[in-house]
């Protein structure tokens, strides 16, 4: 190979990296991702035992990951970088693969650069080079597989035998499912002379992948797919749905189906040239994309679990066929007007691949959130929390994503959250007779909870009604009305949803709640306040508080007689109280779910707020003032007066004096503690089945 190319492939990966690093870290973790954190939070010896277990999907991911984040970290940005590396060594290595399987040399750098681009800029390829799972890294020794088994088929040495098998058994390793291209590898060598016994040596293999499907098939279930878990396809589905995901990474109706044309028109040409190329080239390509895709479509009849990363294993081969699209038989009839069209396909291929990933809700480079919201969500939650406050993440196996991003988004200690595991049991094993009993045990004694719910794997679980939304525990938290509560707030983004329930009285006890520091003074003339409590995060109790973390308060109104108008209360956090505050919190009470219009005399009610003190605020004293407004006038003069002591000019009544402190060393990232107590309450998920993805996580979180 001349100097040139290889300056070009160094050139292509360089470019092709720039591209997987664009906004690496603009989409929150979602579900799978925060599996990974926590996995590879595992001890060492844990990890490195599950490289023997058969059931351990892909072990050396988890080992690797573990090493690179003792070096650079755990921020988002650290954890989906060695994908985004892999992700990019590989469009070089898909070059070199389509380079091997051309037909002749005079096509050859045609179809080199068209695989580059095609790998370089192709959305499927690009999602999973952002994702801080294995699909990136099985990309790349899928791509070198294929790449060394062209060249052992057309130069038959033993060397490139011997680094092709080597490679295999590394795969194995990084992913189970890479055993189905080692096993098709195994049978182009078988083939690649002629050998005794080799078509009885070829039943037995294809009968140990029939068996590795079977167990498959007996790990995952059907019901997977009939819950919503997965994709339930049908082989011929699943071809279909290959495709798109292939092409555009879409599913089929989020894209115009015009866009889908270059792409059938690229791979029909490809396919014609793929008859055309050696007798050695044409089984390589054939074996390695239809093997594994033949296998895989046969736990399809019986699963119905479809998942197109699953074939990552056979995308090298895809992309490979659409770049022969680009040589065609040179003097064969009409090869002029093939060359034309694969041209224009190709230039299809890129426009479109680009509409897609800048495709408003749905392009990874739209600026659209396009993966669940965990950060948002947890950042939400994180500015609202109280020390005292219940958290219930459902299903439980969220429980990663809640640890990972409370230990970046506040300096206060994060509650443990409760889960509720026991629905996998199925409706006769656990009723709704037996949840209400586990909830009423679980939220005894609290006066709020929060709940994180994403809906998508809720409904796995926890199965909504026909109609609803969502199930027993979504609708507990829905519907905090009916159950003699009051809602403080839902926020609903991508994929997860954020609920607040106020209980007047304690749940369950119906212990009263009343104020720690009793206060007498009157905003307006009916607006009374009765008391405050402030909670401590903090060893030096209430009244100090971590810089990054909340100052959490409980505010107990009642009024002489009832109000006309729905007032905002603001919280201000101020050291010059003549400028603007540092800090605060406004709005009307519980997030506008209990405005003062509905208040009536002799009913007190509570107000729980957190001002959310900024990460740089610098240490020292702060007073707490408080005061009530006309959402309609927010300035000074809209305020409601105020009498009693502590009162201030402007509408202002101070409250406290608040002490900040830096933010304790040590306590914030220190995701080894989290993670251990994540796995030891959900279970060790080191005993993945092999499905090999989230979905058989679900159990092993919650089974064990």
């Amino acid at each position: 190979m001349r100097w040139s190319w290889s300056v070009f492939f160094i050139l292509s990966g360089l470019a092709a990296l720039v591209l997987r690093l664009y906004r690496l870290d603009a989409q929150s973790l979602w579900l799978d991702e925060g599996n990974s954190w926590a996995m590879a939070m595992q001890p060492w010896s844990v990890l490195v035992l599950d490289l023997v277990q058969p059931n351990a999907a892909y072990p050396l991911y988890h080992l690797l990951l573990k090493a690179w984040m003792a070096v650079a970290g755990t921020s988002e940005w650290a954890l989906r970088l060695p994908s985004a590396l892999a992700g990019a060594l590989s469009v070089p290595l898909l070059a070199l693969a389509a380079r091997a399987a051309a037909p002749t040399d005079r096509r050859r750098a045609i179809v080199t650069v068209a695989a580059t681009l095609i790998g370089m800029w192709s959305p499927f390829a690009l999602w999973y080079a952002q994702e801080a799972k294995v699909y990136a890294l099985v990309l790349l020794v899928s791509a070198a597989m294929l790449w060394l088994t062209l060249r052992a088929v057309q130069h038959d040495r033993t060397a490139d035998w011997g680094w092709l098998f080597g490679l295999a058994i590394v795969a194995f390793f990084i992913h189970r499912l890479t055993a189905l291209l080692t096993l098709s590898a195994a049978l182009i060598w078988l083939f690649s002379r002629p050998r005794r016994y080799a078509w009885l040596i070829a039943a037995g293999l294809l009968l140990i992948g029939v068996g590795m499907i079977a167990a498959m098939a007996a790990g995952i279930g059907s019901d997977r797919a009939a819950s919503g878990a997965s994709i339930a396809a049908d082989p011929l589905r699943a071809l279909w749905l290959t495709f798109t995901r292939f092409s555009l990474d879409r599913w089929p109706g989020d894209v115009p189906w015009v866009w889908c044309v270059p792409w059938l028109v690229l791979m029909v040409l490809g396919l014609i040239v793929v008859r055309t190329v050696s007798q050695r080239t044409a089984p390589v390509l054939g074996i390695m994309g239809g093997v594994p895709l033949l296998l895989f479509s046969l736990q399809l009849v019986f699963t119905r679990l479809y998942e197109a990363r699953y074939l990552m294993i056979i995308f090298p081969v895809w992309v490979v066929v659409l770049a022969l699209g680009l040589a065609p038989q040179r003097g064969g009839s009409g090869w002029r007007s093939a060359t034309v069209i694969g041209s224009l396909a190709l230039s299809g291929v890129l426009i479109t691949g680009g509409l897609s990933l800048f495709q408003p809700r749905f392009g990874l480079f739209s600026g659209d959130p396009v993966k669940e919201q965990y950060r948002e969500a947890i950042t939400e939650l994180a500015r609202r929390l109280h020390p005292d406050d219940a958290v219930v993440v459902h299903p439980g196996y969220l429980r990663p994503l809640y640890d990972y991003y409370m230990a970046r988004l506040s300096a206060d200690p994060a509650p443990s959250p409760l889960t509720f595991a026991n629905f996998w049991m199925g409706e006769t094993g656990y009723s709704q007779r037996d949840w209400d009993a586990e909830r009423r045990v679980a939220l005894a004694g609290y006066t709020r909870s929060f709940l994180v719910i994403a809906p998508n794997h809720a409904r796995t679980v926890d199965p909504p009604l026909p109609g609803d939304e969502y199930g027993l525990v979504g609708n507990f938290w829905a519907f905090s009305r009916e159950q003699r509560t009051w809602p403080c707030g839902i926020w609903r983004f991508q994929g997860v949803h954020l609920f607040c329930q106020e209980a007047p009285e304690a749940y369950i006890t119906g212990a009263i709640i009343e104020p720690v520091t009793p206060v007498t003074a009157t905003f307006g003339d009916d607006l009374m306040l009765l008391g405050y409590t402030l909670k401590a995060t903090t060893p030096a109790g209430p009244g100090v508080y971590r810089a990054g973390g909340n100052i959490p308060l409980s505010l107990f109104w009642d009024v002489r007689r009832p109000l006309a108008e729905d007032y905002s209360l603001f919280i201000h956090l101020c050291r010059d109280c003549e400028q603007p505050p540092v800090a605060g919190d406004d709005g009307q009470p519980l997030a506008g779910y209990l405005p003062t219009s509905t208040w009536l005399p002799g009913k007190p009610a509570r107000d729980d707020r957190a001002i959310h003190i900024p990460h740089d605020l610098p240490p020292g004293e702060y007073q707490l003032l408080i005061g009530w407004y006309r959402p309609t006038d927010p300035s000074p003069e809209g305020r409601l007066p105020v009498r009693g002591e502590g009162a201030l000019g402007a509408g202002r009544l101070w409250l406290a004096t608040i002490e900040i402190i830096g933010d304790d060393e040590g306590r914030r990232g220190d995701t080894d503690a989290l993670a251990r107590t994540s796995l030891s309450q959900l279970g060790s998920p080191s005993r993945y089945k092999i499905v090999v993805d989230v979905w058989h996580h679900q159990r092993a979180y919650l089974s064990r």
